[in-house]
């Protein structure tokens, strides 16, 4: 049987969090996501703010839970994508994201695969508003509180869908 493509799980992960969380307009309030996961990523997922280089990762501990450290020295915008980039690490190697078919981690394209789950979650086609294609890049940069660059990829993936 053939595995879900990548985009497919995504999407699903994102529509159950927004369920979840109740989320019905921009922004994703990532950090109570990882504030407060679902019981089931509660060993997987923390947020502890202060790591001192890079953007956001996520390593599991020797206790065995894991955690997201992100980095206060970066902009808001850039902390956001990150941490939505370090939170699909952690569900990937989550029971129920390994269960799911969830990439392995490590593996050579995991950068790659986060960055198009960060774009779906915080930039989720059922949180766009209905005049989302005659915004500026610039005024859904505000409204998601997103990099340019996500906006700009994201933008790409919805008029190429």
């Amino acid at each position: 049987m053939p595995q879900p493509s990548l985009e497919f799980l995504c999407d699903s992960i994102v529509a159950t969090l927004l369920e979840y969380y109740g989320i019905e307009s921009p922004p994703v309030p990532i950090r109570d996501i990882l504030r407060s996961p679902p019981l089931d990523l509660a060993g997987d997922l923390n947020l502890v703010e202060g790591l001192p280089f890079g953007d956001a990762l996520w390593i599991r501990l020797p206790d065995g839970k894991g955690k997201v450290f992100v980095n206060l020295g970066i902009s808001e915008r850039e902390r956001r994508y990150a941490m939505a980039r370090a939170l699909f690490t952690g569900i990937c190697t989550s029971q129920g994201g390994r269960a799911a078919g969830l990439p392995h981690v490590p593996n050579d394209k995991l950068s790659a695969q986060a960055s198009i789950f960060a774009r779906r979650l915080l930039m989720s086609e059922d949180l766009l508003p209905d005049s989302w294609d005659s915004m500026s890049l610039e005024e859904l940069a505000d409204l998601f509180r997103v990099p340019q660059m996500v906006v700009e990829a994201r933008w790409e993936e919805l008029l190429n869908r």
